[in-house]
């Protein structure tokens, strides 16, 4: 799924949408698969900010084109409902959800906090990866050795534990206003991170 963040690679891209079972352009996320000259599976949105559509209808022919008017809620949301409907997902796998805009990044982050949680949740762009971690979704980190990796809850978030990480962190409870993770690192070329109550986001810095 393609947002209207930080618009990703053609490479990236590329290899994103050739692995995923559907690729998705939200909205002005489709600029980035015109950019990519890229065809997703389909196109979901109000269409605000992705061009005319019968400009995008003979750019993408064989995209599958919905309109979601709703402005009650972010392209995001309606996105991932219209996802849901169809059936849970094993992963899902969002470009363009970072940087940008500080407010869309953080509404991004939260709309992805409450998705179902046996749903593996990444972020993925240039210059970092972005993982959610729930109790049913641990996270498994391999050949990232001396990466700087931070872990930030979305609320209470309980029994956190890590492997392979500098600073270990052995049944901790993180929170918005107590503990968390910044700036950790990367020791060994397989890290692991679970919790048992909750959700948060592992942050793996791709900068050297």
């Amino acid at each position: 799924m393609t947002l209207a963040g930080h618009t990703p690679s053609a490479e990236l891209l590329s290899w994103r949408s050739e692995e995923a079972e559907l690729s998705i352009a939200v909205d002005g996320g489709c600029l980035a698969y015109r950019h990519a000259d890229v065809e997703p599976d389909v196109i979901l949105g109000d269409f605000d900010s992705c061009g005319d559509i019968s400009d995008i209808q003979t750019k993408f022919p064989r995209s599958e084109i919905h309109k979601l008017p709703d402005q009650e809620h972010t392209d995001f949301e309606k996105s991932v409902s219209w996802m849901m409907n169809r059936g849970v997902p094993k992963q899902l796998v969002i470009l363009g959800g970072l940087g940008k805009r500080t407010d869309h990044c953080l509404s991004n982050l939260m709309t992805a906090a409450r998705i179902n949680p046996s749903v593996e949740v990444v972020f993925d762009d240039a210059h970092e990866y972005v993982r959610r971690i729930t109790p049913c979704t641990s996270f498994l980190l391999n050949g990232r050795s001396g990466s700087t990796l931070s872990l930030l809850p979305m609320g209470k978030c309980e029994g956190v534990e890590s492997s392979g990480l500098q600073w270990e962190l052995q049944g901790v409870d993180f929170s918005w206003d107590g503990m968390v993770s910044q700036s950790n690192q990367c020791v060994a070329d397989e890290v692991r991170v679970e919790c048992q109550k909750g959700v948060l986001f592992a942050f793996v810095s791709k900068e050297s």
